[in-house]
C-alpha cells in the first residue's frame, strides 16, 4: 500500500519553527495502575509501527526543502529521567531520526511528538493503541469495543493524508463580526529555561458541577476562556497598555466540521476577547455570550474561512523556490504574527473513548502543550468523570493556576488544584535537522 509521505498542510509550516518558540513538541501522559516493563513496552510499540506506518518517518533536507523520509529502524524506548537530563531531539539519531518519543517512569508512560506529524486528536489514537496492546502483553484481561486500533489490522493509507485538501471546494468568507483584538503578550524574553515546562494541574468533577454551568460541559472553553483571562488580567494588568485585551487562542478540532479519518494535524484557531468586566455581569450572561461568538465562529463558512487564513499562511511561507533561509524566517514570522493575536491558548481534546476494560487499568491520560510564545497554554480533557485542565506557563506562576481555580470556585464550578511539576521537553530545531539530515 502506498503512503503518503507529506506532512500536511498545517504539519509543514511546523517543520520550519523551532520548537523553543513555536511550542511544536506536544505530550501525552498515560499513568497505568501497573509498573511499566521496558521490554513489553517495547514489543508492544513495535508490533505498532506497522499499523501506523504515516509515523515511521523522520525529516532531511532535499534541496532547499525539508521532507518526510520512510524510517524502518526500531523505535527506542527509554527512562524518563530528571530535569538534568540532555535529551535527544526530534528527528535526531538520538531518536534514531523519529519525530516522537516514548518513554516511561515506574507506571507512567511519556509520548512526545512533534506536530508535523500528528495534533492531540490524532497522536490519542496511537495512544491508545500502544497502551491496549501493552496491557494485552502483559497477560492482562482486556476487550475491545472498536475504539482501539489494533496491531493486526491494516493500515489505512487515509489516515496519513493532508485533511486539509478537503477544504478545496469548501465555501468561506469572512463574517462581519470577525474580530482582530489587539492582544496583549508577554515580550519574547520572558520565560526561564527554553525546553523547561511548567505544570499545574486542575481537575473539575463533573458529577459536582451543579446549575446553569452543566449546559457549558460540552464546550468548557465558554466559562476557561473568560475565567483564566481574568486570572492573566489580574497578574498582568500594570503592564497591559490601553486598547489591549487579554485574548485565548482556541485550537479547534475540525473534524466534526469537516470530517476525515486523516491523523495528520488538522485544526485551526478561534479567538476570544476578555473585556474585563467578569465581575461586573451575571455569569449566566458571561456564559451565554462567550458561547454565541464561539458557536458563530464554528459555522461552517466561518471555520473555513479561518481554516483557509492557515492555509494561505503555509503557502505563503513554504512555496518550493523560496531559498530554506527564507523559509525558516518566513515560517517565524508567521509563527510570531500568530503569537501575537492571542495571549494564550486553549487545546481541547475533548472526551477519549476507549473500551471500559482498558479504562480500569488506567489513572490517567491527559495532554501537555507547551506555551511556547503564549503566556499560557491549557490542554483540556474529560476523563474518567473529570475535566482536567493542564496548564504550562512560559514564566512559572504557581498562584496563576490557584487563582484560577478559585475563580472557578467562585461561579459554582467544584476546581482543585491536583498536581504541580516541572519537566525537560525534547526539542526541535529546523537548522539542527537540516545539517544532520542534509
Amino acid at each position: 500500500m502506498q503512503i503518503d509521505l507529506t506532512p500536511g498542510t498545517a504539519g509543514e509550516i511546523f517543520l520550519y519553527q523551532d520548537s523553543r518558540k513555536s511550542g511544536s513538541v506536544h505530550r501525552f501522559v498515560a499513568t497505568l495502575t501497573m509498573h511499566v516493563q521496558k521490554e513489553v513496552l517495547e514489543q508492544a510499540v513495535r508490533e505498532l509501527m506497522p499499523r501506523f506506518p504515516y509515523f515511521s518517518v523522520g525529516v532531511r533536507k532535499s534541496g532547499e526543502a525539508l521532507e518526510f523520509v520512510r524510517l524502518d529502524t526500531p523505535v527506542p524506548v527509554s527512562g524518563a529521567g530528571g530535569m538534568e537530563e540532555e535529551l535527544p531531539a526530534a528527528g535526531s539519531k538520538g531518536l534514531a531520526g523519529y519525530l516522537f518519543r516514548i518513554s516511561f517512569l515506574h507506571k507512567t508512560v511519556f509520548f512526545d511528538w512533534h506536530l508535523s506529524l500528528s495534533d492531540g486528536k490524532g497522536m490519542l489514537e496511537f495512544v491508545k493503541a500502544v497502551i491496549f496492546r501493552y496491557i494485552q502483553l502483559c497477560g492482562f484481561p482486556i476487550a475491545n469495543d472498536g475504539t482501539v486500533k489494533e496491531a493486526d489490522e491494516s493500515a489505512n493509507a487515509v489516515e496519513g493524508m493532508d485533511p486539509f485538501e478537503r477544504l478545496d471546494d469548501i465555501p468561506a468568507s469572512r463574517p462581519l463580526w470577525y474580530m482582530d483584538a489587539k492582544a496583549f503578550c508577554l515580550p519574547q524574553d520572558s520565560g526561564t529555561g527554553p525546553d523547561t515546562v511548567h505544570v499545574t494541574q486542575v481537575r473539575i468533577p463533573v458529577v459536582k458541577v451543579k446549575g446553569q454551568v452543566r449546559e457549558y460541559l460540552t464546550q468548557p472553553e465558554s466559562f476557561i476562556s473568560p475565567l483564566f483571562a481574568h486570572a492573566l488580567y489580574e497578574r498582568y494588568s500594570s503592564e497591559i497598555r490601553q486598547g489591549e485585551y487579554i485574548v485565548s487562542a482556541i485550537k479547534e478540532n475540525l473534524r466534526p466540521h469537516f470530517p476525515t479519518a486523516s491523523l495528520r494535524s488538522y485544526f485551526s484557531p478561534v479567538s476570544l476577547a476578555y473585556n474585563r468586566k467578569v465581575d461586573e455581569y451575571p455569569f449566566g450572561t458571561i456564559l451565554m455570550s462567550q458561547k454565541k461568538l464561539l458557536d458563530a465562529q464554528l459555522k461552517q463558512d466561518a471555520i473555513a474561512y479561518s481554516a483557509k487564513r492557515l492555509i494561505e499562511t503555509v503557502e505563503h511561507a513554504c512555496q518550493e523556490e523560496v531559498p530554506f533561509s527564507e523559509k525558516l524566517a518566513r515560517a517565524g514570522k508567521s509563527m510570531d504574527a500568530a503569537s501575537r493575536t492571542a495571549t494564550f491558548s486553549i487545546c481541547n481534546v475533548g472526551n477519549i473513548a476507549m473500551p471500559d476494560s482498558l479504562l480500569q487499568y488506567m489513572t490517567e491520560l491527559y495532554p501537555i502543550v507547551p506555551a511556547g510564545s503564549y503566556a499560557s497554554s491549557l490542554s483540556v480533557v474529560n476523563f474518567k468523570g473529570d475535566i482536567v485542565i493542564t496548564v504550562t506557563d512560559r514564566v512559572p506562576e504557581d498562584n496563576l493556576a490557584a487563582r484560577f481555580a478559585e475563580l472557578l470556585n467562585r461561579h459554582d464550578i467544584p476546581a482543585f488544584v491536583s498536581d504541580r511539576y516541572q519537566f525537560t521537553q525534547i526539542s526541535y530545531s529546523p537548522e539542527k535537522t537540516a545539517e544532520d539530515n542534509g
